[in-house]
C-alpha cells in the first residue's frame, strides 16, 4: 500500500480545476451498496479542501448527508490518486444558477498514489462536453464561480 499524505500537492491541485475527470465513491449506510459516478466540476481550493458540484436531486447528496465519508479518484500526470475525506453540503440547491446543483466541500484526510506497481499513465484522460459551446462556457463559468466563491 502506498504511503499516505494528508494534503494535496500543488501538482494535484492544478489537476483539480474543473477540467479533469474525477470519480466519486460512497457507501450507502442504509443498504451497504457502493455508489460511484464521474464528476468534472471539481476544484481544489486549498491543499486540505476540494469542492464539487453534483445534481441536487442525486442520491449522492442524501448518502453524504447520512455518512459524509467518500473517496475521490483522479489521474494526475503519470499516476492515479485516491483522496479520502469527509464531505459537507455547503449549498443544497443552487436556485440562482441555470442548473440546480448541490455544492459540497471535502475535508481532505488522506491522499495516496494508487497506481499498480510499475504502472505509469502515458496519456491524461480527455473528455468532451457534447452540448452547445456557448452553454458549455456558461455552465462551466457558473459552476466555477459558485464553487470558488463559497463562504
Amino acid at each position: 500500500m502506498a504511503i499516505a499524505i494528508t494534503e494535496l500537492s500543488t501538482e494535484m491541485m492544478e489537476q483539480l480545476q474543473g477540467q479533469n475527470i474525477v470519480f466519486i465513491n460512497v457507501v450507502d449506510k442504509e443498504s451497504g451498496d457502493i455508489y460511484s459516478t464521474v464528476l468534472s466540476w471539481v476544484y481544489a481550493v486549498s491543499p486540505k479542501a476540494i469542492r464539487f458540484a453534483i445534481d441536487a436531486k442525486s442520491d449522492f447528496v442524501r448518502i453524504l448527508l447520512d455518512d459524509p465519508r467518500l473517496v475521490l479518484n483522479f489521474v494526475s500526470k503519470e499516476t492515479v490518486y485516491s483522496v479520502k475525506g469527509k464531505a459537507a453540503v455547503k449549498v443544497a440547491r443552487t436556485e440562482e444558477l441555470t442548473l440546480k446543483m448541490a455544492l459540497l466541500e471535502v475535508d481532505v484526510e488522506e491522499v495516496r498514489d494508487i497506481i499498480f506497481y510499475g504502472g505509469k499513465i502515458e496519456t491524461q484522460p480527455k473528455f468532451v462536453k457534447t452540448y452547445k459551446v456557448e452553454l458549455i462556457k456558461k455552465l462551466d463559468d457558473e459552476m466555477k464561480n459558485a464553487l470558488l466563491n463559497l463562504s
